[in-house]
């Protein structure tokens, strides 16, 4: 260094202002890239909802039970949805969830993609028309070809003991595997 710049001599103080505008320049340029990094990494996961008019199906019905904005009582529509956890029938837990503080059934509205847990208990039930049952010659077909893949399935398992579960030991045999 000289000894003019570093001793505050003539040259020192007609760079000083200069200096001091570029430095609080370069630091207002960093708290913008700063601020713009935070606002994109707090921002950046989420996604826009969906409106109304993209959860509208017609001949759908929404079951849903809100968990966390539940508008009842959030905590104890959670530990009821707990609760129906074991429930072996999907009417058997749809039943126990309507008892839920909370539950609602929405015609024309499916659930959105955000509505699970532990968000949202919520499913969507299609109706289906009383017309598509089956024609009775593709009823016929499926009986006929069950028959015959059953009979398949016995003529593999009577040509091989090992195939289908037969050759089990008896007391003071070896395994055959």
């Amino acid at each position: 260094m000289r000894g003019d710049e570093s001793s505050g001599g003539p040259a020192s103080r007609a760079a000083s202002p200069v200096r001091a505008k570029a430095a609080t320049g370069a630091r207002a340029r960093r708290f913008v890239a700063v601020l713009a990094i935070a606002a994109s990494g707090c921002g950046g996961g989420s996604r826009a909802a969906g409106s109304a008019d993209d959860l509208s199906d017609a001949g759908v019905a929404r079951y849903r039970l809100p968990l966390r904005y539940n508008s009842v009582d959030a905590g104890q529509a959670f530990r009821c949805y707990g609760h129906c956890q074991p429930e072996t029938s999907p009417q058997g837990y749809l039943q126990c969830l309507g008892e839920c503080p909370g539950f609602e059934v929405t015609q024309g509205v499916r659930c959105a993609d955000d509505e699970v847990p532990p968000i949202a208990a919520c499913f969507t039930v299609r109706q289906i028309a009383a017309s598509s049952e089956p024609d009775p010659g593709w009823v016929v077909l499926a009986v006929l070809a069950n028959v015959a893949l059953i009979v398949t399935l016995a003529s593999v398992c009577a040509s091989s003991s090992s195939q289908c579960g037969y050759g089990y030991s008896t007391p003071g045999q070896l395994l055959p595997y």
